[in-house]
């Protein structure tokens, strides 16, 4: 299978222009023959809407405005980070779209609460193991802790800060065994050195669970405070397999790599020489 992330620019509640990213993203992606890809968190609001997603309309407009990406997603599985709001409580999700569907949501259970971020203000944590629904104009979609399949691969998440918990805690020790691929849409700020953490994290979650894993953060300067630097890794099973350049001034960043899931043989076509580690951010 060849899977992709994108790195994304976006700016909080631009509807036409986060619309505009993802559909080239997704464009880009089709092009090049990717069957999954993933977008970072939060990519259709943006990450710094602050106290809108505590709004009934935030969370309600861009599940409506979700809708228009439907279409965009025939021949391609899609993640695309939005808020979703459920009897007075906003969650951080990941939808997943394939065919012109959606298939339903992953629901972040960890939030960032240090530094520049403060989730817990906004967002409550989702519990571990939990399915709901979501209904949208007569109809409905799965909502929760979830795991997806899509032409064989099954595939779980974590979101963002749901890789930093210790091993034993975070999504991804359930994950393991029953999944494939896990997927990790981010929002995560620059700091310098965070991108040799980050690389670990990435590479140690492959190795310890057993699987692929595939992060895309989102980039540039969203909202004046917070600066990301777009990075995308791919690892499986300890290996790194794709890994981006940081900081670019690109809107949309998009890299795929091939991953051959039945016999455990990489494919790395367009995989450039792998860098040193450096200290350009998370």
């Amino acid at each position: 299978m060849r899977i992709a992330g994108a790195a994304l620019n976006q700016i909080p509640i631009d509807w036409t222009h986060n619309l505009r990213t993802i559909r080239e993203a997704i464009e880009q992606a089709k092009a090049a023959g990717v069957e999954l890809l993933c977008l970072p968190e939060l990519c259709l609001t943006g990450y710094g809407c602050e106290d809108l997603f505590l709004s009934d309309w935030m969370p309600e407009s861009a599940l409506t405005h979700l809708q228009q990406i439907r279409p965009w997603t025939e021949g391609i599985c899609v993640a695309v980070g939005l808020p979703v709001r459920l009897n007075h409580s906003t969650y951080n999700t990941a939808a997943v779209l394939r065919d012109g569907q959606i298939l339903g949501f992953a629901a972040k259970q960890f939030l960032a609460n240090d530094g520049v971020h403060y989730e817990p203000r906004f967002f409550t944590p989702w519990p571990a193991g939990k399915t709901t629904t979501v209904q949208w104009e007569g109809e409905e979609w799965p909502l929760g802790d979830m795991i997806f399949e899509h032409n064989g691969v099954k595939f779980g998440f974590e979101i963002c800060e749901d890789a930093w918990r210790p091993d034993d805690l975070r999504p991804a020790a359930r994950l393991a065994g029953r999944v494939d691929l896990i997927v990790n849409p981010s929002a995560s700020h620059f700091a310098m050195s965070k991108t040799d953490l980050r690389y670990k994290l990435v590479l140690n979650a492959s190795r310890n669970f057993n699987c692929t894993y595939l992060y895309a953060n989102l980039l540039g300067n969203e909202a004046g405070r917070i600066v990301y630097d777009g990075e995308i890794l791919v690892a499986r099973n300890g290996h790194l397999l794709l890994r981006n350049q940081l900081m670019s001034f690109k809107e949309v960043d998009m890299e795929c790599v091939d991953v051959d899931f039945t016999t455990e043989q990489v494919r790395a076509e367009e995989i450039q020489p792998l860098p040193t580690p450096t200290s350009t951010g998370n």
